[in-house]
C-alpha cells in the first residue's frame, strides 16, 4: 500500500505540472463515476466470497460468469448514459472521458474473483507485486499521454492500463491453474448473491457519500474552483484509501474468523481503530498545518489557491477516516441489514450538508463534511459498534481520543515552526521532524500499545522491549 502510495503521490506530482486546474474538473467527474459503477460490477461478491469459509469449484465458476456479466452491463449502461451525463454537468467534453472510463468495469470484472480469493488466503505478498506492477504502468501511460497532449484523457487512459495490468496479472500470478468451464448454475451463486445484495446496497450508498461533494459539487461549483478542489482532496482521499485498507482488508478476514467471541471481535476491532487513528490523525494534521507549503512544493505554483482547499479537506479527512474499521466489523458479524440503514443516512446527510456548505464556496463544502462527520462519531458507536461488539463509550472513544490528544501537541509545534522559519520547504522539513518526534513522544506516554504494535509492525520490537523474542 505504501508503494502504490508513492507511485500516486508521483502522479499527483507530474501531471499537476502538466496539466491545468481546468482539466481536473473533466477528471474529477469522471474519476467519481468510476468509483460509482465498479461497486455494481462487483456485485458484493468479493466479501462473500472471503465471509464464506467453504466454497466450491461450481460456485467459483458460476460467480465468475456473474461478475463478467454484470461488468459488461455496467460498461453498456454508463456508455449509453455519457451524452446525459455531460449535459448534467454542462460540459460535452466529458463524452469521449466518459465512454473510455466505463471499459473499466468490464476489464475490472475479469480479474476480481482471483483477488478476492487473494485476500481471502491472505496471499498479500503477490497482490503487492500485481498492485506495484500496474500502478507504474498506469502512470507511465498516464505520464506519456499527458505530455503529447491528451490532456484529462490521459489519466483516464492511465487508469484504465493500470486496471488492466491489474486483471492480466491476477490471472499469471494468482489462478493456481483454475479456469472456467463454460457454465452457470444460479443455485451454485443463489447464497453469495444473497448476501452480496447488501453488500451491493452498503458499497453504492458509501461511494455516494464518499463522492457526493463532487456528484453534487460538480455541478453546483463552475468553473476551474472544482479542480482546485479535487487535487488536494485526491491527495487526502489516498492517504485514507492506503492506511485504512492496510488494517481493514486483515482485520475483515480475521473478524469474520472470531464472529462467534463478541469479545475476540471487540479487541480486534478497537485495535483497528487505535491503528487507523494513530497513523492518520498525525498525517492529517501535518496537512492541516503545512497545507499551503505542501500544495506549493508538491503541485506547483498554480495550484496556490489549493493551499487553504487543503487544510479544511485535511481536517475532513481526519475525521472521516474513524468510520472505515466499523464496515469491517458489521460485514464480519453478519449485521448487513445494519450497514444498508446506516450507509443510507450518510449518504443521504452527505448531500445534505453538501449542499448547505456549497453556497459559502470551495471551502463550505468540506468545512460542512467536516462538521457532518464529528457529528457521526459518537452516532456510530450507538448505532453499530456498541450492537456489534459490546463496546462501551470509554473504550470506543478512549481509542480516538489518546492519538487525537498526541496529534494536538504535534501540531502544536508544527504552528511554532511555521511562526520561526521562512521558506515551504525548511517549514516542512523542521517542522515534520519537530512534530513525529513531539507525537512520538507523547504517543510513547498515553498511547504506548499503538507504538508497540508499529514497532512489531516493523519487526523492532525486541529493540524497544530490550529483551529476546520467543520463536
Amino acid at each position: 500500500m505504501l508503494g502504490r502510495a508513492a507511485i500516486a503521490f508521483a502522479q499527483i506530482v507530474t501531471l499537476s505540472r502538466i496539466l491545468d486546474p481546468a482539466d481536473f474538473r473533466q477528471v474529477a467527474i469522471a474519476v467519481t463515476i468510476v468509483g460509482i459503477g465498479i461497486v455494481f460490477t462487483d456485485m458484493g461478491i468479493s466479501s462473500a466470497l472471503i465471509r464464506f469459509r467453504d466454497v466450491t469449484k461450481e460456485e467459483l465458476n458460476s460467480l465468475f460468469w456473474l461478475n463478467v456479466f454484470m461488468g459488461g452491463v455496467v460498461t453498456l449502461v454508463v456508455a449509453a448514459g455519457s451524452p446525459l451525463i455531460a449535459m448534467f454537468y454542462g460540459d460535452m467534453r466529458l463524452v469521449p472521458l466518459v465512454l473510455v472510463a466505463s471499459t473499466v468495469f468490464f476489464v475490472t470484472a475479469l480479474g476480481q474473483q482471483q483477488r478476492a480469493m487473494a485476500e481471502k488466503n491472505l496471499r498479500f505478498d503477490v497482490l503487492f507485486k500485481i498492485d506495484m506492477a500496474s500502478a507504474i504502468a498506469g502512470f507511465s501511460i498516464a505520464v506519456i499521454s499527458a505530455l503529447a497532449g491528451f490532456g484529462a484523457m490521459s489519466i483516464v487512459v492511465g487508469n484504465l492500463v493500470n486496471v488492466a495490468g491489474v486483471t492480466v496479472l491476477s490471472w499469471l500470478l494468482l489462478a493456481d491453474g483454475w479456469r472456467p468451464s463454460f457454465s452457470f448454475s444460479w443455485k451454485a451463486a443463489k447464497r453469495f448473491v444473497a448476501f452480496g445484495s447488501n453488500v451491493v446496497a452498503i458499497s453504492m450508498f458509501n461511494a455516494v457519500a464518499l463522492n457526493g461533494d463532487i456528484v453534487l459539487g460538480g455541478r453546483l461549483i463552475t468553473g476551474s474552483a472544482l479542480g482546485y478542489y479535487f487535487q488536494p482532496r485526491d491527495l487526502c482521499l489516498r492517504i485514507m484509501l492506503v492506511v485504512n485498507p492496510i488494517v481493514t482488508r486483515v482485520s475483515f478476514p480475521l473478524l469474520s474468523s472470531v464472529a462467534h467471541d463478541k469479545e475476540r471481535v471487540k479487541s480486534v476491532y478497537l485495535k483497528a481503530m487505535r491503528m487507523t487513528a494513530s497513523v492518520n490523525f498525525p498525517i492529517y494534521a501535518f496537512l492541516a498545518v503545512f497545507g499551503p507549503e505542501v500544495v506549493a512544493i508538491a503541485l506547483g505554483p498554480k495550484w496556490a489557491a489549493s493551499g487553504p482547499i487543503m487544510r479544511v479537506l485535511a481536517a475532513w479527512g481526519a475525521v472521516r477516516s474513524v468510520g472505515n474499521p466499523v464496515g469491517s466489523l458489521l460485514f464480519a458479524t453478519g449485521e448487513t441489514k445494519r450497514a444498508t440503514y446506516s450507509a443510507l443516512s450518510v449518504a443521504i446527510a452527505v448531500f445534505v450538508f453538501v449542499y448547505l456548505g456549497a453556497p459559502f464556496g470551495i471551502l463550505g463544502i468540506p468545512t460542512a463534511l467536516t462538521i457532518l462527520y464529528v457529528i457521526l462519531i459518537p452516532v456510530f458507536w450507538i448505532a453499530l459498534v456498541r450492537p456489534s461488539c459490546g463496546a462501551s463509550f470509554a473504550e470506543y472513544h478512549t481509542v480516538l481520543l489518546l492519538p487525537a490528544i498526541a496529534t494536538l501537541c504535534a501540531a502544536l509545534v508544527g504552528a511554532l515552526v511555521l511562526q520561526l522559519v521562512d521558506g515551504a520547504l525548511p517549514r516542512l522539513v523542521i517542522g515534520g521532524a519537530a512534530g513525529t518526534l513531539v507525537y512520538l513522544a507523547s504517543s510513547w506516554l498515553i498511547n504506548r500499545e499503538w507504538l508497540l504494535s508499529m514497532a512489531e509492525l516493523l519487526m523492532i520490537k525486541r529493540l524497544l522491549r530490550g529483551r529476546p523474542q520467543p520463536t
